[in-house]
């Protein structure tokens, strides 16, 4: 795909963001000059994906050129989309970064950090794709494997392959030099439709094949033995596996138990939260009633009625058969 979802000029001091929200239909990207522009692109999902907003806020925490009220800056962007704990992640390793830094040198260190950030996500992104393939090629032996996802989890979502989107990405090419098929469902993933407008946009590009469902038929086609295997993304991990991702991730897992289907959860390593031991406690974040009464901002339904929005779910960890990440594949019961 050679769409970038974020453009980065140290040298010319230029920073921009692909606007998701356009997706297929446009293609314009929004500059980022303050830390406000920051903000407001991950509060209000032109950017998103939980690696990739983590980039982005490192970038707000540069354009800021306010050192002496870091921890305030980074507080401000982590409220911004409080789930996603791949900022908290990033900013605590920049914490330890700036702690051996001259206050007078914060500017360059913090380029420094994001250059090698993105770098290390690149190769993660790699790995946790071949990863996948190879688990996948150990469960599936039929001529064609059938993979169901959810919401967007490739390059638009991450900088690099992507993460469970890369997957099947590698998995295609890769099944391809045995003449073996890959056919994906694509979750439709309301009230943001990542997967209809995202996920098929980024397959098309490669050229694999795919239909688009609803996603209360996901049911239906695993009734029909449609899928093989379920293969998802993650915002936030705790030590022991459960796993906090994009609203409906849960159904599936759900559904996967019931139907015997592998269900797989791909991230780096930057997603789990270390500090906590489960995420039963987790506030999960609450949007706009507009997302769910709106498509595309047409209203479908009166504009007074009430809506619930959460943005996430949390999948308990006995629901999930296995966790891929960049140093390796884990399988329940998991402890990271």
């Amino acid at each position: 795909m050679n769409l970038q979802p974020i453009k980065i000029n140290f040298e010319k001091n230029v920073f921009s963001v692909l606007d998701q929200k356009l997706l297929p239909f446009q293609i314009r990207y929004i500059d980022l000059k303050t830390i406000d522009d920051v903000y407001n692109v991950i509060k209000n999902m032109n950017v998103r994906g939980a690696p990739l907003i983590g980039i982005v806020a490192l970038i707000g925490l540069y354009l800021s050129n306010d050192f002496k009220n870091l921890q305030e800056n980074m507080l401000y962007l982590q409220n911004a989309r409080p789930t996603a704990v791949n900022i908290f992640n990033y900013f605590s390793l920049l914490k330890d970064h700036l702690s051996k830094t001259d206050f007078g040198c914060y500017k360059q260190a913090i380029k420094d950090f994001i250059i090698d950030i993105i770098k290390l996500e690149e190769e993660k992104n790699y790995l946790i794709s071949k990863n996948g393939f190879d688990l996948i090629n150990e469960l599936i032996k039929k001529n064609e494997v059938n993979i169901l996802t959810h919401c967007n989890t490739g390059s638009l979502a991450t900088i690099g392959l992507g993460t469970a989107l890369g997957i099947i990405k590698f998995s295609y090419q890769e099944f391809k030099k045995i003449h073996k098929n890959v056919f994906v469902w694509v979750d439709e993933t309301r009230p943001y439709l990542q997967g209809s407008r995202l996920t098929a946009w980024e397959l098309s590009q490669e050229n694999i094949p795919f239909k688009i469902i609803t996603d209360n038929m996901a049911a239906y086609v695993m009734f029909e033995g449609l899928v093989d295997v379920v293969c998802v993304g993650a915002d936030r991990i705790s030590r022991n596996g459960d796993v906090a991702n994009k609203i409906g991730t849960l159904n599936l897992a759900i559904l996967c138990k019931y139907f015997n289907i592998p269900f797989i959860v791909a991230a780096p390593s930057s997603s789990v939260d270390f500090k906590i031991p489960d995420l039963k406690n987790l506030s999960v974040e609450q949007r706009n009633k507009e997302e769910v009464l709106k498509i595309n901002n047409y209203l479908v339904t009166n504009p007074d009625y009430d809506a619930l929005n959460p943005s996430f779910d949390i999948t308990p960890s006995h629901l999930v058969s296995y966790i891929v990440l960049e140093n390796g594949i884990y399988k329940y019961p998991y402890s990271f």
